[in-house]
């Protein structure tokens, strides 16, 4: 097999009935020289069974125990062989174009970092969500938390030391993220080239059980991400943007957690004093149903 131009890196845990969706989009990139590293962080379902069955030579798979999905991904870094690495969720899923997007437009540019556009697919509708040609908006974008890790491609010469922190459960993406947004240009695409599945069984819900170790998790991968990126970021981003941000970054946990945690969340915002608490119990009574928003 000659060397792949692209690896995709796809951990998971437990995600049997969701993974085949996952690996047939990979299996049905229109760009076909590629790996797929499967990274299985412990699944204890029919996970391996299900993998073993459609290995071949383009399909690496790869067990360990339970410790993490940074831990997973850093794993799926050291096994790539690629020149180019993406990266996939097993609840989520590439599009045809995903790769021959990339593909094209490496062959037009000399820079390292490739942004496409995603779809969000709810119950009965797609947003999409394309990023700005604009540099400086478009890592707004970014910081605004639009995009996970999917639309990103990433030349493999920015990952030669640059890993996941594997102790950081809670926005790991975001500090392994922004750094790299911080410092390097973006060859932007306004094509949609995956699709991220909403659902009420992803791993981000999970963290609003324990919502005081979830805030302090989110302090140190989102806030302090951006305060020890500031002046790189400044330079394409105004300073009171970039506190603006940081503020709604707070604000967008706090009223996220209380549709998991309503009592937790309420806690933590009396402790924290973050919103207002008739702003906050009227964000409750909308989401409960209680009024119209």
């Amino acid at each position: 097999m000659k060397t792949p131009t692209f690896s995709i890196i796809l951990p998971t845990y437990n995600r049997r009935s969701l993974l085949p969706r996952a690996v047939e989009s990979v299996l049905a990139q229109e760009y076909t020289n590629w790996e797929l590293i499967i990274i299985d962080d412990g699944s204890t379902d029919e996970t391996k069974e299900y993998v073993i069955g459609i290995l071949n030579n383009k399909i690496q798979y790869h067990y360990h125990e339970n410790i993490g999905r940074s831990a997973s991904r850093n794993r799926g870094l050291e096994k790539s062989k690629g020149q180019y690495i993406c990266f996939l969720d097993s609840d989520d899923e590439l599009l045809p174009n995903y790769l021959s997007c990339f593909q094209h437009n490496l062959n037009n540019t000399l820079d390292k970092l490739f942004l496409s556009g995603v779809g969000l697919v709810g119950n009965k509708s797609v947003v999409k969500i394309i990023p700005s040609s604009n540099r400086s908006t478009c890592i707004v974008q970014c910081l605004e938390g639009y995009f996970n890790l999917m639309p990103f491609c990433f030349h493999k010469s920015l990952l030669l030391t640059h890993r996941f922190t594997e102790s950081i459960y809670y926005g790991e993406d975001y500090k392994f993220l922004v750094p790299i947004i911080a410092h390097n240009q973006i060859a932007i695409s306004n094509i949609v080239t995956s699709s991220v599945h909403q659902h009420s069984h992803r791993t981000i819900n999970k963290v609003f059980d324990n919502i005081s170790d979830g805030y302090e998790q989110f302090k140190n991968s989102v806030l302090k991400t951006l305060d020890n990126n500031f002046d790189s970021l400044s330079r394409y981003i105004a300073s009171d943007k970039l506190i603006e941000i940081k503020k709604n970054k707070v604000v967008g946990y706090i009223l996220a957690a209380a549709k998991y945690n309503f009592v937790g969340a309420t806690k933590l915002n009396k402790q924290q004093n973050i919103i207002p608490i008739s702003t906050f119990k009227l964000f409750i009574q909308r989401v409960k149903g209680i009024i119209q928003s």
